[in-house]
């Protein structure tokens, strides 16, 4: 299921401008990365299995590196001009390509966890309204961390290592989803 309203709100036009490029860098680098990733241990997916579908955690590759055998992103040079808070690969943990997540350091769980939600994130909304939405967020705030998918990726993290209780990840991005929590005022 997918919710094009909710991306079709979206209307600030250097977000939809730059949305394209951003979605084509995507699949690029998940096209890419792919044949060096590796799926997760069954170990890691009976951990997981309570929080997210059997689907996503079979689909999921890894690729764990010294570096992110990525390039930043082109404009981010007149990112930082502009002002805004925009992360170079070197400074980026892990980071998720669809259902490809590259990481520069030991996937740990709670970072594995926050990763995983962009995986589902992108497979509810799809690669190029992941990024029309990731670009708006970005934008909008000013900062990667004020970005609302992020803060809906750390949001369920945090829940997941304070609160026992599993719940089910897609149902809360669907939620957020349908709250219309994605997009920024």
């Amino acid at each position: 299921m997918r919710w094009p309203a909710a991306v079709s709100a979206i209307s600030n036009p250097a977000a939809s401008l730059l949305a394209w490029p951003v979605a084509c860098y995507i699949r690029h680098q998940r096209d890419r990365l792919r044949d060096r990733a590796t799926g997760l241990s069954p170990d890691t997916k009976a951990q997981l299995r309570p929080y997210f579908a059997a689907a996503d955690l079979d689909r999921v590759r890894i690729l764990e590196t010294d570096r992110l055998p990525i390039p930043a992103l082109p404009f981010r040079r007149t990112a930082r001009r502009m002002g805004l808070d925009f992360l170079d690969p070197s400074q980026i943990a892990a980071i998720t390509f669809d259902d490809v997540i590259a990481a520069q350091q030991p996937l740990r769980p709670p970072l594995l966890f926050h990763e995983l939600v962009h995986v589902v994130q992108f497979r509810l909304l799809g690669v190029t309204a992941f990024a029309r939405l990731y670009t708006r967020g970005f934008l909008s705030t000013g900062s990667y961390a004020k970005i609302p998918l992020e803060r809906c990726a750390r949001d369920l993290e945090r829940r997941a290592a304070s609160d026992p209780v599993p719940f089910d990840v897609a149902s809360e991005v669907a939620a957020w989803l349908e709250a219309d929590r994605y997009n920024c005022p």
